[in-house]
């Protein structure tokens, strides 16, 4: 589902963008300045104009030009963990105990953050950069796609931006031959999918990722719009298509295809390299924001697959079928009436499904964003090595949040999960859950860009959860759509921190999903390849999210008894935007003591 850009190479202190928080009154002129507020607020204030400056990401969300592609060397790693390193000392120097409640937040937020930062420095030379979810090249795709070209100064920011695709893609290939020599090769089950996503790459000018078709020019000024300087554009960028961006491809492809393909191991998981077992655990705290170990994360798996495959037991018997889970299975996959005929019908029931849950938003929310939603079908050269899709949040001029999702086999993907899709993807899930953060100005800029995978793919899963407490879901074929769905999710934390860290062979993990899901071998396959040779521990983030948000829901209804209010305690949740659920954890106790303050 979403990899929201988690599958794109931004550095783990972009993930988690930080700044100021702006009190929303002024003190008085006989209040005493609060030393450590101010000091906090320059520090944040620091960091997010050291993003501004400096991260991809950022600078899309914010509307503002990127006029310089991601540096990904090791002195890049280096400095931003010496800078991290620094927020660390600044931090130490200011007494937390003395911070109001949200200036609290970010300091918890920042040391977190800074902390992840300079351990993850030790892992650089494992940084993937080259498989679907976690491809470098492929990230290129967003930055082009979103750059204007409506005048004649966009036109040539964008030839100068291009100039800068040869060198980056050499850099790509420097960072592959630097994995190598440090023992890390991508797995040889991989390898296809690596190798064919660098080659499809390689196109011409006017249809690759780079091309600029006359639609995006249509609505041009006048001086975009002269012909004669239109022509030299498309020529000028033909040219450092053809010449100079493909010929690096190539070198970067058949480096791929013969000296790195012939290291390549056979076996999977960041437990067969050398600092693999210590590169999971960070991997697992990081996308988890919590204190666990892979064990735990497993066992946790195990118990959650048990307790769905008795939901869906039920269900089973309600609708009449007395076969066993893996009987129905059987029946859902040879019964034509569960799947979509066209790519269409797909969009049609995942958007009516989002819109009906919209309308219903005040029942449950004190507020909704304005953005609109919609969802797309993926580049077909995306669609063979993704398993569902993911969302993007609205960029530049266009404000609609998108979920694109795959449109291909339909015969292997039943509709019967897509309610529970679509409220994780687009309402109320990511779409809503980022959106209305982007358009909080009375939020810091801090919190509008900040990314933390266990709380927002936790708060996608818990908002399937909650379509199908709230009854939005009445007949059973649907609700059992949702296990479907969360028994998937489920697997991953059975079958992530198996591959990577607990023996568990790529096979062996294929049939543990194949046991207890309902993808077909198409989807098992690419899903295996993504837990334990793309995007380690991420995939953790959903179910383990999903379970804090429900365990923390819980302990605010047994404090606050009759003065529990879920529209309230969604507030809460979302309000302060995406936190580590350690530092949600105790936000939500300090909302529970205000509530009982004002009960």
């Amino acid at each position: 589902m979403h990899a929201s850009r988690s599958r794109r190479s931004l550095n783990l202190l972009a993930l988690v963008g930080i700044a100021m928080l702006v009190s929303a009154c002024q003190p008085d002129a006989t209040t005493a300045p609060n030393v450590d507020a101010e000091s906090l607020a320059a520090l944040a204030d620091d960091v997010w104009q050291r993003q501004l400056d400096n991260v991809t990401y950022v600078r899309l969300m914010e509307g503002l030009p990127v006029e310089q592609l991601p540096d990904l060397s090791y002195e890049g790693a280096a400095e931003e963990a010496q800078f991290a390193q620094t927020v660390l000392e600044r931090l130490a120097a200011i007494d937390e105990t003395e911070l109001e409640h949200d200036d609290w937040l970010t300091w918890a937020v920042l040391k977190r953050s800074a902390e992840m930062t300079v351990e993850g420095l030790q892992f650089y030379w494992y940084s993937n950069v080259l498989t679907p979810y976690s491809s470098a090249v492929a990230g290129l795709r967003q930055i082009f796609q979103a750059a204007p070209l409506t005048s004649a100064s966009e036109l040539t920011a964008y030839l100068e931006l291009l100039r800068q695709v040869p060198t980056y893609v050499n850099d790509v290939e420097m960072l592959a031959r630097g994995n190598a020599e440090s023992g890390f090769v991508v797995s040889a089950q991989n390898m296809p999918a690596v190798i064919g996503l660098t080659r499809g790459s390689i196109q011409p000018a006017d249809s690759g990722m780079f091309a600029a078709p006359d639609t995006r020019m249509s609505v041009a000024g006048e001086d975009a719009a002269d012909s004669a300087r239109l022509a030299a554009f498309r020529d000028e960028m033909a040219r450092v298509i053809d010449e100079e961006i493909n010929p690096a491809l190539e070198s970067l492809a058949e480096y791929l295809e013969t000296d790195y393909a012939a290291a390549a191991p056979e076996g999977v998981g960041l437990g067969q390299y050398d600092l693999g077992d210590a590169y999971y655990r960070y991997l697992v705290r990081f996308h988890t924001t919590m204190d666990v170990t892979p064990a735990q994360v497993q066992a946790i798996g195990y118990e959650m697959i048990a307790e769905m495959k008795e939901e869906m037991a039920a269900i089973q018997a309600e609708i009449g079928f007395e076969g066993s889970f893996a009987e129905f299975r059987e029946h859902v996959r040879n019964n034509p009436e569960y799947y979509p005929a066209t790519p269409e019908e797909v969009d049609e029931r995942i958007e009516s499904a989002a819109n009906a849950f919209y309308a219903r938003a005040d029942e449950f929310f004190a507020r909704k964003p304005e953005a609109p939603f919609a969802a797309r079908r993926l580049d077909a050269s995306l669609e063979a090595s993704q398993t569902y899709g993911y969302y993007d949040a609205p960029m530049g001029d266009d404000p609609t949040g998108y979920y694109y999702f795959n449109g291909s086999k339909l015969e292997e993907r039943s509709w019967i999960d897509l309610k529970g899709l679509a409220y994780h993807e687009l309402f109320p899930g990511h779409h809503f859950q980022i959106t209305r953060v982007l358009e909080d100005e009375n939020l810091p800029d801090f919190r509008r860009a900040m990314f933390v995978t266990a709380y927002t793919e936790g708060w996608g899963s818990y908002s399937t959860f909650l379509g199908l407490e709230a009854g939005m879901i009445d007949d059973p074929i649907s609700q059992y759509g949702i296990y479907m769905l969360e028994i998937f999710l489920a697997n991953r934390l059975v079958v992530d921190p198996g591959m990577n860290a607990l023996g568990m062979s790529l096979e062996e993990a294929r049939q543990h999903t194949r046991d207890n899901t309902f993808e077909s071998e198409t989807q098992i396959n690419t899903e295996t390849l993504r837990y334990s040779t793309d995007m380690p521990g991420q995939a953790l983030g959903y179910q383990m999210g999903k379970r804090k948000l429900l365990q923390l829901r819980a302990h605010a209804e047994a404090e606050l008894g009759e003065d529990f209010d879920l529209r309230a305690f969604h507030e809460a949740v979302l309000s302060p935007g995406a936190l580590p659920m350690t530092v949600l954890e105790q936000h939500i106790d300090w909302w529970i003591e205000q509530q009982r303050g004002a009960a």
